[in-house]
């Protein structure tokens, strides 16, 4: 979720005095790079990494075995030159470029890469959860890390770009204080002395970085800041030469001298998850008719023009569109036809409709007015619970609520077959039918990423056709930018120093 916390949460950046610059005033771009986030990292011991906001901090001192490219999505080698997968899926082999070090001098060796990664496998957290399928890892020679897998996990690869990537010296696995004392191979290093723990964190470029040259900022500060209208007001008083935006900020950041206003690719998608497709807890969600009148219901395109202002792409798949199986025709599966809604909810036998509780989280209130009067018009009565932010994810699997809006970031076109319609958080009930079995069973066998895109086509017609979900849009995010700094990222990719760039003068 990394690029839906940086992208959709609003940012702001500091003085470049901030910054180590050793000036003052206005930041310039090229030497300083300023962001502010709203969370503190929760660590960087490699472990405990996790993908938001304040990803673009180990994503920096870190160096990942891959990195996902900012303007085409492509997932590329990054401390590795290559990666090849054996016949059956269950061993992964990585090959390292030579002349990679950590930030003491030391040489990078695959032995560091394994006992990180061995690390992952054994220490609860994110990163456990998203590798259940590796068994262990091996390093046969200094250049080569071999990854071996219970059963093949067609999602696996592009994790190599995100938190399961990064690595750190074996040794620094045994520092006592590594969640606060990184050492990595990253083209940048954590400035502890400028650095205030839950405040203000400032990263120092290492002039040795065997490719310095992609990494144009010698500073990067990220400060720890919760009001956007504070962050907009350092924008338009030229002390922010970077900032993430609301659509209603819009006219205010482009009013200032200089500004250059950015949307984001889609990183993410807003879906109304039916959790209890099995009829659970309402019997009515097994038939498929119900499930597509909640389809019919929704005015997408009215929520994104009116409530939205515009920023955010309608959609009825929850794959990506900057994915390789997402078909745009599609997206006109279910126009918005109340009157199609309530015949399917007759012809199933509820024509009278029926009741429904939906957890309210930061994520649905924006949309609970809206959805309740348009979902009340064909007789399904919402009722809205109060549910702490904290709980948002918890919640899907407490068997206690059908329906919940769910944001969810893109990986891969594989990863979202199986978070959505396989064994994912998305789908706490693992839901299935025979159809789609014998679909995901097929993805779960096809090793060749190229081989298994018909069969990722097949789910997500098949997803929509049975109204597996409601997806509902896209979000378009905005980022102002100032002072010979551009936001570059045209695929909506994780937090990294990658996704800006020095603007020509």
């Amino acid at each position: 979720m990394g690029a839906i916390a940086l992208a959709a949460t609003s940012l702001a950046a500091c003085s470049s005095s901030d910054a180590g610059s050793g000036s003052s005033g206005s930041t310039s771009g090229g030497d300083a790079l300023v962001l502010a986030i709203q969370q503190a990292p929760t660590s960087f011991d490699p472990s405990q990494v996790e993908p938001a906001a304040a990803g673009i901090l180990w994503n920096s001192v870190y160096e990942s075995l891959a990195y996902r490219d900012p303007v085409d999505g492509v997932v590329k080698p990054w401390a590795a030159t290559g990666w090849k997968y054996s016949k059956d899926g269950l061993h992964l082999t990585v090959t390292l470029r030579d002349g990679l070090k950590f930030s003491d001098g030391n040489p990078v060796k695959a032995s560091d890469v394994a006992a990180t990664m061995n690390r992952n496998i054994e220490t609860p957290g994110y990163i456990q959860t998203q590798i259940t399928a590796l068994k262990s890892v091996d390093a046969p020679d200094d250049k080569t890390v071999v990854l071996n897998f219970k059963y093949f996990d067609p999602k696996f690869l592009p994790l190599l770009g995100r938190e399961l990537g990064t690595f750190t010296e074996a040794s620094a696995l045994k520092n006592p204080n590594i969640a606060t004392d990184p050492l990595g191979s990253g083209p940048y290093t954590l400035d502890k002395a400028k650095t205030v723990p839950g405040s203000s964190y400032v990263l120092s470029r290492r002039d040795d970085y065997w490719d310095v040259a992609s990494f144009p900022f010698k500073t990067v500060t990220v400060r720890l800041m919760n009001d956007p209208t504070a962050s907009l007001n350092a924008f338009k008083a030229g002390e922010v030469n970077a900032v993430a935006i609301t659509p209603e900020q819009e006219a205010a950041a482009k009013a200032t001298s200089g500004a250059v206003i950015t949307p984001t690719a889609a990183t993410a998608i807003r879906t109304m998850l039916i959790i209890d497709k099995g009829g659970k807890i309402i019997p009515q969600f097994k038939d498929v008719r119900v499930r597509q009148a909640l389809n019919y219901a929704i005015d997408r395109k009215g929520i994104a023009d009116k409530l939205l202002l515009g920023f955010a792409k309608p959609t009825e798949q929850v794959f990506s569109t900057g994915g390789t199986v997402h078909d745009d025709a599609l997206d006109d599966t279910y126009p918005y036809d109340p009157a199609k809604a309530k015949a399917l909810l007759a012809e199933a036998g509820y024509p009278d409709g029926f009741s429904v509780q939906i957890p309210s989280t930061n994520v649905s209130t924006k949309l609970e007015p809206t959805l309740s009067q348009q979902l009340g018009a064909v007789g399904i009565k919402v009722q809205w619970v109060a549910i702490p932010d904290s709980q948002a994810t918890t919640v899907l699997s407490s068997g206690k609520f059908p329906l919940s809006l769910k944001d969810s970031a893109f990986a891969s076109d594989a990863y979202t077959a199986i978070n959505f319609l396989g064994a994912g958080t998305n789908n706490p009930e693992k839901f299935t039918t025979p159809e789609l079995t014998k679909l995901m069973d097929t993805l779960n066998s096809t090793v060749d990423p190229e081989a298994a895109k018909p069969t990722l086509a097949k789910i997500n017609e098949y997803s929509v056709k049975e109204a597996l979900e409601v997806p509902l849009y896209n979000p378009i995010n905005l980022w102002a930018t100032s002072q010979g700094v551009q936001f570059v990222d045209k695929a909506g990719t994780t937090s990294s120093v990658r996704q800006f760039g020095v603007a020509a003068k």
